[in-house]
């Protein structure tokens, strides 16, 4: 094991042990007959009988679906300790991310939400759940609550553009010189990481050595990368003659978005929460990119804290 691998084993085995200190823990999930396999932390109690079971508890449930880069592990680490007390909370990796996978030849974001619901039900979960989804587990958050309204009560999207355009990302691709998207969201070289980032956050990100980023793309971006390109291929939000949209049935919905998002401008939240209708509030944070429940987990915690626990969406705001 190189030095860079050493760090990166150690954050990852750190952020794990704290899942597992609140309560969680990592389950392989096998659905569509074994084909898909998803890796997923999940609600774990003990009974006054000492053994260890899947929570079954009251406890409203919470799915937490993450974006294109890294996995469900790494990119809520900061919302774990604010939410498993009061929910049944469930952190999956998306399929063809961290641990899961499918021999499935399907790729849209409407494949995903099947696995994610598929998922769920495995796991004894069937209806009132709420979907927090960030940028593509947003769009993947979008068609579940379509394709299964019954199961999805509320949703919350973080920088999630649905009204992407196949020109939305011109501006950005030409500012480093890249062809497709795939070049910046899945990097093959330090300098490409080191791009990433620079447009991923709006605070200072500070020169990792070379090996500690060598190690971060291997462990995040070398594994089933062609079927993360696939992905990405084969999305039906920003395609070609995509048909429109549907509308969505929940009444409760929620958009936060970071103020300085490079990756997805503010302008697609607008049209997100005109799609959406009246019914729908837009948090925007100050000083915050395209990772605001990263970059500002205490503001973001608080908001979905009253999301979750209130009749209805929260006010409008600038936080």
């Amino acid at each position: 094991m190189g030095v860079g691998s050493f760090f990166v084993d150690m954050k990852m085995s750190y952020v794990k042990q704290q899942y597992r200190a609140h309560g969680m823990k990592s389950e392989m999930v096998e659905v569509d007959d074994g084909a898909t396999v998803i890796r997923c932390w999940v609600p774990w109690q003990q009974p006054e009988s000492g053994v260890w079971s899947a929570g079954q508890s009251d406890k409203p449930v919470v799915l937490f679906l993450h974006d294109f880069v890294a996995d469900g592990t790494l990119n809520w680490e900061n919302q774990i300790g604010a939410f498993t007390k009061d929910f049944n909370v469930y952190v999956p990796d998306l399929v063809f991310f961290g641990g899961s996978s499918s021999t499935r030849s399907e790729r849209t974001e409407a494949f995903q939400a099947e696995c994610m619901v598929k998922m769920l039900h495995a796991l004894e979960v069937y209806n009132e759940v709420t979907v927090v989804g960030a940028g593509y587990g947003g769009l993947v958050a979008f068609w579940m609550s379509h394709l299964y309204p019954k199961l999805v009560e509320k949703v919350l999207f973080i920088a999630t553009g649905t009204h992407m355009s196949r020109t939305s990302q011109k501006p950005l691709l030409a500012e480093f010189d890249y062809d497709h998207v795939s070049e910046l969201l899945l990097p093959t070289t330090v300098k490409g990481l080191r791009n990433l980032a620079s447009v991923a956050t709006s605070k200072r990100v500070y020169r990792l050595p070379k090996f500690v980023c060598k190690a971060v793309l291997q462990y995040f971006f070398d594994k089933q990368r062609h079927e993360k390109i696939d992905l990405l291929e084969k999305m039906v939000c920003g395609a070609q003659k995509a048909p429109p949209l549907p509308q969505l049935m929940q009444e409760k919905s929620l958009i936060i978005w970071g103020e300085n998002d490079q990756m997805t401008s503010l302008e697609l939240a607008l049209k997100l929460k005109l799609h959406l209708g009246n019914g729908t509030d837009l948090v925007v944070l100050n000083k915050c990119g395209h990772f605001p429940h990263l970059e500002n987990p205490s503001t973001f915690n608080r908001i979905l804290s009253n999301f979750l626990n209130s009749s209805s969406s929260c006010d409008p705001a600038h936080r």
